[in-house]
This record gives structure tokens, sequence and C-alpha cells, in this order.
């Protein structure tokens, strides 16, 4: 048998194991025309200066702050965090602000400009964006294209491919023999979720409702026809957590006038900060589910496909769980990096851990 058969089947194996769980990053939805992490920082911050914030000198110095102060590299993301962290900070401040330099950010100021990048991020997202394509030389070959409501420019075609082959009906024969398929995502968008709607496969996001529906932990109980788990680890575009409400989120739809946005925010990314309000914050849940998922039963099979491993939460608990002497878990990789590298932190656990 030649070594491509031998992959070929040893992977058809893995893939019916009677318990697998899918990792997805953002990189499973470029096709689709959402941005990766770099371009969309790029998206937010111009948005937010020429569109959202373009009379409103305060915030446009917030955010002069916080692109001058990270890192190089760091993206929407990291500002966030940052962007939490002043706030917390400014809420200890006996003045409610917190002084950067010669200028003092009243903590009022540093909610607005975070609640306005979440929903630029949001809209983003939902639309789709495609940032301009240079060739070589820096030319021009692909214009950018962004989407607009009403003209939205994701499309949905290669997730419904992908959920065809993961549970669609040529799996149906197996799925009496194994548990429902989880899905762990980091993705703010709904493809996944709208692409097993469309093919017509019974799974739990851990909210009840239609179109509007509130989230519990509870709610990702499998019941007997249940075929797949999402679990959407950094949040969605149509979560929202409002300013005061019994529930901790809910899912909204876009264009209604209720719930009231007053005050409240879209739930994505999640942060250690005190202004991520961690009483009602689901994330903590979120990564417990997907801790135990990894840590329980044999036979375990992970199959990463289109993340970055630039969360170090998660990155954490996959080693802990593949560290444990006790561990039954298999990792299967995908990888497309330039010139067939590695990422990083896949090469450390393939070359430098005991069970890589």
């Amino acid at each position: 048998m030649s070594e491509s058969a031998d992959i070929a089947e040893q992977f058809e194996k893995h893939l019916n194991s009677p318990k697998h769980t899918w990792l997805l990053g953002a990189g499973i939805s470029f096709l689709s025309n959402i941005p990766l992490m770099l371009p969309l920082t790029g998206k937010v911050l111009s948005r937010a200066r020429n569109e959202k914030f373009a009379d409103d000198a305060d915030a446009i110095a917030a955010l002069d702050f916080l692109q001058g102060d990270v890192r190089d590299g760091c993206h929407i993301e990291d500002m966030l965090t940052h962007l939490g962290d002043c706030i917390s900070m400014a809420e200890r401040s006996r003045t409610d602000s917190i002084r950067i330099g010669q200028t003092a950010f009243h903590k009022d100021k540093l909610i607005s400009v975070h609640r306005v990048l979440l929903e630029i991020i949001a809209e983003t997202v939902r639309w789709g964006f495609r940032p301009a394509k240079n060739d070589a030389e820096g030319h021009e070959i692909e214009p950018e294209r962004c989407g607009k409501r009403g003209e939205s420019i994701v499309e949905i075609e290669p997730h419904s491919r992908f959920v065809q082959a993961v549970v669609g009906q040529n799996r149906e024969g197996r799925d009496q023999f194994r548990s429902p398929v989880e899905f762990f995502t980091t993705n703010y968008d709904t493809l996944l979720e709208d692409s097993l709607a469309l093919n017509q496969v019974p799974y739990s996001d851990g909210f009840t409702g239609g179109g509007m529906g509130f989230w519990s932990i509870e709610n990702y109980s499998a019941s007997p026809h249940t075929r797949a788990i999402v679990t959407k680890l950094h949040g969605s575009t149509d979560w929202y957590r409002p300013d005061k409400a019994a529930a901790s989120v809910l899912r909204i739809r876009d264009g209604d006038l209720y719930p009231s946005r007053e005050g409240g925010a879209v739930m994505i990314y999640p942060q250690s900060t005190k202004y991520q309000n961690a009483q009602r914050d689901p994330f903590l849940e979120l990564f417990q589910r997907f801790r135990h998922r990894l840590s329980t039963g044999p036979d375990q099979v992970l199959l990463i496909c289109g993340y970055s491993y630039g969360d170090i939460h998660i990155n954490d608990d996959i080693e802990r769980a593949m560290s444990s002497p006790r561990s039954q878990l298999t990792i299967i990789a995908f990888s497309d990096e330039p010139e067939g590298q590695f990422p990083p932190t896949l090469k450390a656990w393939i070359d430098d851990r005991p069970w890589g």
C-alpha cells in the first residue's frame, strides 16, 4: 500500500470514530468572503475612524493610543483586550478616568469605543469583506469588495459542502454508532449553523427558541435526534448581552427594534477583565465544555481546521488533554501555510512534546 493510500485509510478510520470533535478557526470562512484577522482589523479601524468617529476627537485619540501601544502584528481582538483593561483601570479610579500621556479618558468614552468596535466587527463579518488583491509588484489586480445590508457577499457553499461530508446523508448509516459530532469554533459568523439547518441536520447550539432565543449551558444536552453540537468559543454576530436582563445572552435578529440596544453589546470575543462582566459571561462555561470534551471517553479524535493557534487558552487546553497519562486523544491538524511550513505551535507540539 502506498503512503498516500495508507494516510487516506487512517484518515477515514478516524473520521468514522464514534466520538470526534472539530476545532474550526477563521481560515474555514475565507472562501466565504469573511476576512482573516489582520484584514478585518484594518477594515474595522478604517470604518471607526472615517465613519463612526469622524467627528469625535476623543474617540480618535483613544484609537490612536490603542494602535500605538499594542505590539506590531496585534489584531483587533488584542486591541479589544487592551481597551477592556483600560476600562477596568478607569472603573477603579476615583475619577472614573484613566490618564494616558496628557489625555484623560473617561470610562464612558472608552466603553463607547469598545461597543462601536464590536458593532463594526459584527457588521463586517455578517455582510462580508474581501480586501483588494495586489500582484508581486504591488499593483491592484482585484478591487476591494465590501458587503452591506441587502448586498451581502458572504457565500455559504463551502460550509454546506463541509457539513454534507461530515454529517450529511452519505454518513447517516454510521450515526447510530457514534455520539453527535461536536464543532467548537472561534468564528463569529453563523455559516456553520446556517449550513446545518439548510442541510436539515438536527443540531444544538446552547439556545432555546427560534430567531430569538436565550442561552443556557443546559441547552447543549443532546436529544436522541441531535446529530451535531455547535459551541462558539468567541461568541457570534447574533449574540447580544443586554445591559440588564435575566438571560445572560440572547440570540437576536438583525434589524429588530427589540430587545433595546440601550447599554447592551454584541457578544463576541471573550476577555478576562472585569469589564466583560464575568457573572453574566458564558465564555468560561464554553471553554469548560471544550476541556471536558477532550478529556472524557475513549477513542477521541480532534480535527483542527482553519485555526491559527492564536488563542493561548485553547492551546493550553489541548496540551493538557494530550499530556494526560490516560489520554486517548488523537489530533488531526490540517495546515496550509506558505512553503509547506507548520505554524510554530503545531511544530512545537510535533517536535518538542512526548506525545507529538
